[in-house]
Order: structure tokens, then C-alpha cells, then sequence
């Protein structure tokens, strides 16, 4: 075990990211395990294995990167090794080992989409972002911005050659991308993002209405079980009108 543990530390190590504030922490919840089981159902016994990409791509949706901590869980699910998961994650540039951005910018840099300005776009979104294009290595091929709301990398080919520069934001294809345009994108994720943030603390405040709510609920029911009510006494005086007299017993002469 340990030795497994190893290799997946050597090979992909935990890299932080001010992204990660935008993403929740990778968990083993009922309803992933669910997910994986439903993919893994795809194969043939004996060919669990297979399911392994599938559900890689699953977990990056949900958490925004493959961590090592996943690796070994997603090897159990498929009945593989951790060893081969790792080499999976590492061997797709478009599998992540680091957290991205909320907003994860990637800009075609082949020669169709270079020659038609691409090249130009780099450096200028990187100013936007406010990162260091030079921190963009083979190694380690995404930058993220300090405040986790941006990322950027550059990509091999969107298939859209005809129509460069090509920028994918997160699972949108931008074609003929100017600079303009640019700023354009970066204004409506901003808008985007503000919209979140409204939306969530409405929810929070709803959310906050309806325990105090509940508690008031639950205060008022307790008060009217313990404290005794006003009919009781008036009822044993109106009882007591009711019942007829004693007789005198008569005297003894």
C-alpha cells in the first residue's frame, strides 16, 4: 500500500490553487459512489476497468480536478490499481491536477490559430488576469490568478481551425477572439459571478428566515404543552354549579 501511495505522490503530487474556493473538497459521498457505479455498469464483467476515464472526467466536473486522494478510490471502484488511474491522469493534458480558476480560459496556439492572432492573445490575457505567462511549463501548464477566479493554458487544437483565434471558457467556444472580445468575456463571467453571489446569499437569508421560523414554531408549541390553560378551573366550577346539593340528614327527635 504504501508503495502505491508513493507513486501516486511522485507522480501527481498535490499542487494547491486559489481555485479551490470555488470548488467543493473531493468526498466520498453516496450519490458519487452512485454516479461511479452507474459508469462502471457500462462494461462487460471483467472490463470494470474501462470505466476509469469516465469517471475521471465525472469527478473533475463535480470538483474541478483529479486529486491523488481520488486516484486510489476511483481504482477501487474499477477494480484497477491506483498506479494505472495516476498514469491516466497524468498522461491527458486535458485532465487536471490542479484546481482551475471558477473561469478556466484556454487559447489554441497552433499555427492556424497563431497566424490568424492567437499568439497576440497570451500575453494580453495574462496582463487581464494579472498572472505570469512564464509559470505556463510543460510540467505544470495552468496558471491560476491569486484570486482563484481566473485561469489560463494553452491548448494544442479546439477544432475549430476555420475561425481563430479560438478560446474555450470552461465548456464554451469563443471563435475570432479579439482582445476586445476578450475583456467582453471577462466582463460577463464577472457579471455571472456577481449573480451567483446575489443569488446564494438570498438563499442564505431564506434559509436563515426559515430556522428562525421553525424555532418560533417550536418555542410557542412547547409554552402551550407545559403552561395550563384558563378552561381547566372554569370547568371544575361550572361542574361543581352542576352537582346537585346534599340533603340535610333529618334530625333525631
Amino acid at each position: 500500500m504504501s508503495e502505491t501511495t508513493n507513486a501516486i505522490d511522485a507522480i501527481a503530487a498535490p499542487v494547491s490553487s486559489p481555485g479551490e474556493k470555488f470548488f467543493p473538497k473531493f468526498e466520498v459521498t453516496p450519490e458519487l459512489v452512485a454516479k461511479a457505479q452507474e459508469l462502471v455498469a457500462l462494461y462487460p464483467e471483467g472490463k470494470e476497468q474501462s470505466a476509469v476515464l469516465p469517471i475521471i472526467h465525472h469527478i473533475q466536473e463535480e470538483f474541478g480536478y483529479v486529486c491523488p486522494e481520488a486516484m486510489p478510490w476511483i481504482a477501487e471502484m474499477c477494480k484497477s490499481t491506483a498506479i494505472h488511474v495516476a498514469g491516466i491522469v497524468t498522461f491527458y493534458p486535458g485532465i487536471h491536477r490542479k484546481c482551475p480558476g471558477k473561469f478556466h480560459f484556454r487559447v489554441c496556439r497552433t499555427i492556424a490559430c497563431a497566424l490568424s492572432g492567437g499568439e497576440e492573445l497570451l500575453p494580453y490575457i495574462c496582463s487581464k488576469m494579472g498572472v505570469d505567462p512564464a509559470e505556463m511549463t510543460d510540467e505544470e501548464p495552468m496558471v491560476v490568478s491569486p484570486d482563484g477566479l481566473w485561469s489560463l493554458e494553452a491548448v494544442e487544437c479546439l477544432a475549430n481551425c476555420g475561425f481563430g483565434p479560438n478560446v474555450m471558457v470552461n465548456d464554451v467556444l469563443h471563435s475570432q477572439v479579439t482582445r476586445g472580445k476578450i475583456d467582453d468575456i471577462m466582463a460577463a463571467c464577472k457579471k455571472e459571478l456577481a449573480a451567483e453571489r446575489k443569488e446564494a446569499a438570498a438563499a442564505k437569508k431564506e434559509a436563515a428566515a426559515a430556522r428562525r421560523e421553525a424555532r418560533a414554531a417550536a418555542a410557542a408549541e412547547a409554552a402551550e404543552a407545559t403552561e395550563p390553560t384558563a378552561e381547566e378551573p372554569v370547568a371544575k366550577k361550572t361542574a361543581a354549579k352542576k352537582a346537585p346539593a346534599k340533603k340535610a340528614a333529618p334530625k333525631k327527635k
